[in-house]
């Protein structure tokens, strides 16, 4: 089954699914706060350190023992990326505190600068879109405070490192294999996140790779539902009656194939495959149940531990150990390894 690995990216098939070094299984309440502007800070359940002193420069080196955390919305992903935060923060002895933008670019700019004005050591960074990622890391540079990227490639150069997976070969592998599903040909639809996020240009330039090398592929329709799983059901409900001859879907995200097979099923349509990224333990459910076909599965329980690690790092003046990128491995999964990638634990205790 194909893999993504850091360094040059394997394209080959491989025999058995890295499985991910994820003990714990518990159960636990998400800390994941719903904050307008600059609202209330949300302390997880980390061991609580008084020192809020801001930090010394970029590269670390900052008394804080606490580390901020800006969200851009809250989904399976993002929720299980903070679960591994928390658990690596807990054990470490650090504290978290947590600010989830809901999606608006100002207000992670807020928040942003929230952060900054409580002195805290580090700043984990799930960027929204560039919009909000050049305002923000401004704002911690300034302010001599490291920023660890997750998930979204930061607008701005200025960060110690970024941690995720490789989009562009996910988004091969994925439209590759709706390529191999439907032998070559057939009228397809791309539904597409946020418009100049890094992930939806990565995701948008994988998959152009493969219909460039694919023409039988028509892509009758390619929409935006901004990572939402509400707008893909209203956007791909129109794209069913525009187009009823229809074959196959490329959604670059779960939470809006999950739109995609809800606005399927209530249409009443044919079932016909819906490929995906990042391995929701919902969509292992919709893969289960035949709504979906595939996803490539992400780490962000890992992420999320490994972003703490590199926080403290760079609060303890080490940033310059750091690598600037970490690609993650990432898996796909069918109905044929399902099995395995639940008990691979990608979500932490999410499954």
């Amino acid at each position: 089954m194909p893999a993504i690995t850091a360094g040059p990216l394997p394209k080959e098939v491989m025999s058995h699914m890295k499985i991910v070094n994820s003990t714990r299984t518990r159960t636990r309440t998400l800390a994941v706060a719903a904050v307008v502007g600059a609202a209330a800070l949300v302390l997880s359940g980390c061991s609580v350190d008084n020192a809020d002193a801001p930090s010394g420069g970029s590269t670390g080196g900052s008394d804080s023992k606490t580390i901020g955390v800006s969200m851009s919305f809250v989904n399976q992903f993002y929720s299980a990326a903070q679960e591994g935060m928390e658990d690596e923060a807990e054990e470490q002895g650090y504290k978290l505190t947590v600010l989830n933008a809901q999606g608006n670019s100002s207000t992670q700019v807020n928040q942003v600068q929230n952060l900054v004005s409580q002195g805290v050591g580090s700043i984990i960074f799930i960027q929204l879109d560039a919009s909000s990622g050049g305002a923000s890391l401004d704002q911690a540079s300034a302010a001599g405070i490291p920023v660890i990227g997750v998930d979204q490639v930061p607008v701005s150069d200025d960060y110690v490192t970024y941690i995720g997976s490789d989009s562009v070969e996910m988004a091969k592998q994925t439209c590759d294999y709706l390529n191999e599903l439907l032998g070559g040909k057939g009228q397809i639809a791309i539904v597409e996140g946020i418009p100049a996020s890094s992930t939806q240009m990565q995701r948008t330039e994988g998959c152009g790779d493969v219909l460039t090398a694919n023409p039988g592929l028509d892509v009758v329709s390619t929409t935006s539902a901004d990572w939402d799983q509400n707008k893909a059901v209203s956007v791909f409900t129109n794209v069913l009656t525009a187009n009823p001859g229809l074959q196959g879907v490329f959604a670059q995200n779960d939470d809006m194939a999950l739109g995609v097979a809800s606005a399927i099923q209530t249409a009443g349509a044919p079932q016909i495959p819906v490929v995906s990224i990042d391995g929701f333990p919902a969509a292992y459910t919709a893969i289960e149940d035949g709504t979906m076909t595939s996803t490539m599965s992400q780490q962000p329980y890992n992420m999320g531990r490994l972003a703490v690690k590199n926080a403290i790092q760079a609060m303890n003046g080490d940033a310059a150990d750091i690598p600037k990128t970490q690609i993650q491995d990432s898996v796909l999964v069918t109905k044929d390894n399902l099995d395995e990638a639940r008990a691979a634990k990608y979500y932490g205790s999410q499954g």
